[in-house]
């Protein structure tokens, strides 16, 4: 969907537009741009994580599971990845915006913790 909004702006582009037409033109890539915003999938409202490694979210789309290693963790953004139920492989982008501070540094000591877990000795391996 976000390729033929884009295709129809170069067309617009290419296209030798007169007078009102920009209007139109503008009209309709606002209103285009506009579907694609509102079709997007509503991110979680909150992340529920155990001392074991799972994890669930309340009111998403997105399904549970527990924490597998391949989570980055940076100051402004945390790639969050798990395996769910099924077994398919997730991630998410969890910005340190959506977050309290105090709930930023929570979920950083919870990966450190899991990651800990998982290789205690990186030295060995």
């Amino acid at each position: 969907m976000l390729a033929a909004g884009a295709a129809l702006a170069l067309l617009y582009l290419l296209l030798p537009l007169q007078g009102s037409s920009y209007l139109l033109a503008w009209l309709s890539l606002t209103a285009w741009f506009y579907l694609l915003w509102s079709s997007k999938a509503a991110s979680a409202s909150a992340l529920l994580l155990d001392a074991e490694g799972g994890l669930r979210w309340l009111d998403s789309t997105l399904s549970a599971g527990s924490w597998r290693p391949g989570s980055v963790i940076s100051r402004y953004a945390t790639l969050l990845c798990w395996t769910d139920t099924q077994g398919r492989r997730q991630q998410q982008w969890l910005f340190a915006d959506q977050f309290s501070a105090a709930d930023y540094r929570s979920l950083a000591r919870w990966l450190h913790t899991q990651r800990w877990r998982h290789n205690p000795d990186p030295v060995k391996n």
